[in-house]
């Protein structure tokens, strides 16, 4: 992986015209459902005009053309997880960008959520198996504090 980019997230549950304001990259998970027409459909929001009162006053947005995908996976009714990071399921988003007529095509994949049932140790594995079909995928969404990390070792000069 050549760089590293920080990105905020946010669920599609959040109101997305927050995000249609902020000047960084910004992350939209897919729903627990896996529905991806309701992460799509905020994506779209965010990266266009949004109108809207806060406090009061009335706020206008530019849009923000460096909202992405986030696939997390999601649960069926049963609460069986199903993933959502296998070489179909990435052409699928990435075709999505295309119908939904969006910017700056980026997929980030969760390797934590419901696409590795919640297991830390699983993801490794899925990075290297979405690595090994990474034609046009764009980065992974890891947990580090699943991973043993801790905050102290972001906090160092020489990690920057």
């Amino acid at each position: 992986i050549r760089d590293l980019i920080v990105t905020g997230v946010q669920t599609c549950a959040l109101p997305i015209f927050v995000a249609s304001g902020i000047d960084v990259p910004i992350g939209l998970k897919n729903p627990t459902s896996g529905n991806l027409n309701v992460m799509f459909n905020g994506i779209y929001a965010a990266q266009n005009q949004q109108h809207f009162l806060y406090n009061g006053a009335e706020v206008k947005t530019d849009g923000n053309p460096l909202a992405h995908a986030i696939l997390r996976g999601a649960n069926n009714e049963n609460g069986q997880n199903i993933v959502n990071y296998h070489y179909e399921d990435l052409v699928k988003a990435l075709d999505k960008y295309g119908a939904f007529n969006l910017e700056n095509p980026f997929i980030l994949v969760d390797t934590n959520h419901d696409n590795s049932g919640k297991n830390f140790m699983e993801q490794v594995r899925i990075v290297r198996e979405v690595l090994f079909n990474r034609f046009f995928f764009m980065g992974f969404l890891l947990n580090q504090t699943r991973l043993g990390f801790s905050n102290e070792l972001l906090d160092r000069k020489s990690v920057v």
